[in-house]
């Protein structure tokens, strides 16, 4: 039972970072991920059947926000080059213009 509590501010963390990625806030989720990494790493083996099974629900978790995170980093990257487009057409325009 010893482990219960650094389980709980680990869920806590979780939840959090969850929150964070659902609002789009990647540095926020960032930060909360550097502060819960060492609280995971210092868990030990074995642990009671109730640390285990939040350790579990937070692993789903885990994998929910790494799928947002590739999602919206494909969405940033076609907005990144659809940007990057408008511009160079936008400065075609202006050479042209110039003629």
């Amino acid at each position: 039972m010893h482990n219960v509590a650094p389980v709980e501010r680990i869920w806590q963390l979780t939840k959090d970072l969850e929150l964070a990625v659902a609002v789009g806030e990647w540095e926020r989720a960032a930060q909360l991920a550097d502060e819960r990494s060492p609280l995971l790493m210092a868990l030990g083996a074995p642990q009671p059947q109730e640390v285990m099974a939040r350790l579990q629900a937070i692993h789903e978790i885990d994998n929910r926000i790494v799928e947002a995170a590739q999602a919206a980093q494909q969405a940033l990257g076609a907005e990144y080059q659809a940007s990057m487009q408008a511009s160079r057409n936008a400065g075609q325009y202006l050479n042209m213009a110039r003629y």
